[in-house]
């Protein structure tokens, strides 16, 4: 599973809020990321977990963020995550919407 982490930096606060989610992927399997747009820079954070689901980010400190953060939950399609001979044909006959049905 995958979690993609967003926040709005305030005004002047993009590289204190991009070291504080650093800091806080706290050992963690993920990426932080920096977007520059009109509405106002963002960090991005990516973060991975093959045996669960990890928890979001923690709040950031109180003046980091313009607004809330925005957490959503991915579930990784391809390349498919599972392994062994079978696991690409699994995940064709998945997107063809015939799972369980290949003529092996």
């Amino acid at each position: 599973m995958i979690w993609m982490w967003e926040a709005t930096a305030a005004a002047g606060r993009l590289a204190q809020l991009r070291d504080w989610a650093i800091d806080a992927l706290d050992g963690r399997e993920g990426e932080v990321y920096l977007s520059h747009q009109r509405a106002g820079d963002l960090v991005v954070a990516i973060i991975r977990s093959a045996t669960g689901t990890p928890a979001p980010m923690p709040d950031p400190p109180p003046g980091l963020t313009a607004r809330t953060p925005a957490a959503w939950l991915f579930e990784q399609v391809h390349p498919a995550c599972a392994t062994g001979p079978d696991a690409a044909a699994d995940a064709s006959a998945a997107r063809r919407g015939d799972a369980g049905s290949s003529s092996r």
